[in-house]
């Protein structure tokens, strides 16, 4: 069995938190944006150190950026930045050429250090800071939620670019391009983003804060773009981002006692977190930043949960007039809005997240993994059949709209448990005063993107089911470790799983298998290309129906296996991408699939694991 949970992430003596920090103001990452059509950039990768809270550590991160033809948010032609990476603007129609510069050492000189705290290493089964890998230097780049070519020199996930080397990329924003029902479509305007997808390797890399946004924007088609702007004009509120990482850091390394990046094994590590290890979100590089609105006014939150494992579980608590300093307005130092935490003593942790969601002021969400409602959806929900309908996966985004009377407000993160016990924790303090801002109100209705139409009526060209498939996701333990696996399979390189014919329309039903050795636990479903329409989560028709291209497969919450179902369309591209687990370290072990679409008749799928590159 996996170990017990009886321990947490950060809350005990071994996981101290950060000290207290003097709240900074939202930074905005730097961003570029395409001109007459194109946006031309370098985007070079390096070694760098950076600061969070109290801890002070080397990663690797999108460090340099040079524009060749778009605008930026900077002045000049380069650029030289840390965590996040720089914001990608585009429009549908647009061209991005992107060479991707990989300036880190060689491998075998990487700058991870031994394991020396883990010793044999966790989760996995692996030693030393390589852990899934032996590459953890090499790289390449992957576009999180668009619908492109996945093929090269566009979102191909299977090049490695290595050490010294670079790649040029060419990526397409579709517009205008034919439905099934002979309609056409353009790219949806939405919120993606980007990062490393080097299979044995990714983990480590986007644990690191090698990630970016990317905004689609789309004023001709999208309402939310007419309404709101990073600098509203007119008649426009106010959007802000919030790219929400996850960081796992060593505190009491006993190689050199220096602070550092977790380890694999680290990372793996299921129960509670190895002594000195703290795990916590931060937004935009910064420890809870503060948001400021004024009272009544309507604001536009594009959240990116680019954490490489944790869920997020968000709601904002309103701070009691009396726990605030008079002055800046802020809570004061001692002020705690859990009342719970992952320290636990002679038993598993509770985490009172219902009670306190309950006490959540109301916002709205208004998009998921950056495609539009047709209406706001207020939350908390009220009428939702699991939390999988509200809980943010890894790789998930939502885009939410936020109005509050004055006041201030937390932003937070309820805490999550599964293998492990996240903790919870302040993401950002919202101040809400100065003169009331009644210009705009939360908008009724809103215009879905024509690329995913409804299911609504299934005699429509392109909404009649042509095949069904299931897929099953499972964790066995045995005395080689953790084994992290999809139809009874992991990874290869060599072997197409999952082989789907052009313009196939799809249901799916995603298994979280029970094991007798490891139990349930959660995993993130994230597939490349096209989104899917969740119809069904352990059984049931999910309250609201909301496309994703990143989901939580339930467990059951007794031994039997939980089940998720979707309808999908495979349209406009052929070639070869992947599913896989986005808890990224389940990735890197060997929980992904490739996908192959193609207009010839597919194959009969593999029946054993066996691989030729092994």
């Amino acid at each position: 069995m996996l170990p017990e949970l009886t321990g947490c992430s950060p809350g005990d003596d071994d996981n101290p938190q950060p000290d207290p920090i003097a709240n900074g103001e939202l930074f905005t990452p730097a961003s570029v944006r395409s001109r007459d059509g194109v946006l031309d950039i370098e985007l070079t990768i390096t070694e760098t150190e950076v600061t969070v809270g109290q801890y002070t550590f080397m990663t690797r991160a999108y460090t340099g950026l040079k524009v060749n033809q778009g605008e930026a948010s900077f002045s000049g032609a380069t650029y030289t930045g840390s965590v996040p990476g720089p914001s990608i603007e585009l429009r549908p129609g647009d061209k991005l050429k992107l060479k991707l510069i990989n300036d880190l050492p060689d491998d075998g000189s990487a700058v991870d250090p031994q394991d020396c705290a883990m010793g044999s290493g966790g989760g996995g089964g692996h030693g030393g800071g390589h852990g899934a890998g032996t590459h953890n230097n090499s790289t390449n780049l992957h576009t999180h939620g668009l619908h492109v070519d996945p093929g090269p020199p566009g979102d191909d996930v299977f090049l490695v670019i290595g050490p010294g080397e670079s790649y040029d990329f060419v990526f397409d924003i579709p517009r205008d391009i034919e439905m099934p029902d002979g309609t056409k479509a353009n790219h949806p305007a939405g919120t993606y983003w980007y990062h490393p997808h080097m299979h044995g390797s990714t983990a480590i890399q986007v644990a690191g804060g090698m990630v970016g946004a990317i905004i689609i924007r789309d004023e001709e088609r999208d309402d939310l773009d007419r309404l709101f702007s990073p600098e509203p004009g007119p008649g426009q509120g106010k959007e802000q981002l919030l790219v929400v990482g996850e960081y796992m850091i060593q505190t009491k390394d006993s190689c050199d006692g220096k602070t550092r990046l977790a380890t694999y094994g680290e990372m793996g590590h299921s129960g509670p977190l190895p002594a000195g290890v703290d795990d916590f979100f931060h937004v935009n590089g910064q420890l809870n930043p503060v948001l400021r609105m004024r009272p009544s006014e309507v604001q536009r939150l594009r959240v990116l949960h680019t954490g490489f494992r944790a869920p997020l579980d968000i709601a904002f608590l309103r701070v009691p007039d009396d726990q605030l300093d008079a002055t800046t307005a802020l809570p004061k130092p001692d002020y705690d809005p859990f009342g719970y935490s992952c320290a636990a003593s002679g038993g598993p942790p509770m985490l009172n997240r219902d009670e306190l969601r309950a006490r959540s002021a109301t916002y709205y969400q208004v998009a998921t993994d950056g495609i539009t409602y047709g209406a706001p959806l207020k939350m908390p929900l009220a009428d939702a059949v699991s939390e999988i309908e509200y809980v943010i996966p890894p790789g998930g985004r939502v885009d939410m709209l936020v109005q509050f009377d004055a006041g201030t407000y937390q932003m937070v993160a309820l805490g999550y448990l599964d293998f492990v016990c996240w903790a919870p924790q302040v993401l950002a303090t919202v101040i809400v005063s100065g003169d009331p801002d009644t210009s705009l109100q939360i908008p009724q209705v809103l215009t879905p993107p024509a690329l995913y139409p409804s299911f609504d009526d299934m005699t429509k060209p392109g909404n009649e089911v042509t095949n069904t498939r299931q897929v099953e996701f499972a964790v066995t333990q045995d005395a080689d470790g953790a084994h992290f696996l999809i139809d009874g399979r992991t990874f290869c390189m060599s072997r197409v799983d999952q082989c789907i014919l052009l313009d196939a329309v799809e249901e799916w039903t995603i298994i979280n298998k029970f094991t007798d050795t490891a139990g349930e636990s959660i995993h993130p479903f994230h597939i490349h290309v096209n989104s899917f329409l969740v119809t069904s989560i352990n059984g049931k028709t999910p309250a609201q129906p909301i496309w994703r291209d990143t989901c939580l497969i339930p467990t059951s919450g007794t031994n039997a296996d939980g089940t998720l179902t979707f309808l999908s369309r495979f349209l406009h591209f052929q070639g070869q991408y992947v599913l896989h687990c986005h808890i990224l370290e389940h990735e890197d072990e060997g929980m992904m699939q490739i996908v192959e679409v193609q207009t010839a008749a597919c194959p009969a799928p593999p029946v054993d694991d066996s691989c030729e590159d092994q």
